[in-house]
């Protein structure tokens, strides 16, 4: 699997910090040894709801993951728990309600 982290310029920051930032998120995601990382994150728990199932560990849940996760069990009968395992590493599990 290939994690792609992208930086982007914007008017008056300087070249180097946006490579910094970059830099910084590609340790981050390493360091914690995921093999999802926080943006693809967000768009796996669609797919594994519709599928019904699935579990895969990532790094702490954006505030887009969240507002994923609590749209996509407004409209399906799946739970999705998202638990800390380590400082920086999280679990996210998708499953079907026992009906």
């Amino acid at each position: 699997m290939t994690e792609v982290v992208t930086g982007f310029g914007e008017r008056g920051v300087r070249a180097e910090d946006v490579a910094c930032g970059v830099a910084d998120a590609t340790q981050r995601y390493l360091a914690a040894g995921v093999p999802v990382g926080e943006h693809l994150a967000d768009q796996l728990v669609l797919l594994m709801a519709l599928a019904g199932s699935g579990t895969f560990r990532t790094l702490a849940p954006s505030l887009h993951t969240r507002t994923n996760i609590a749209a996509i069990q407004s409209f399906l009968d799946v739970e999705i728990s998202a638990a800390q395992e380590e400082s920086d590493v999280w679990r996210i599990e998708v499953r079907r309600k026992d009906v």
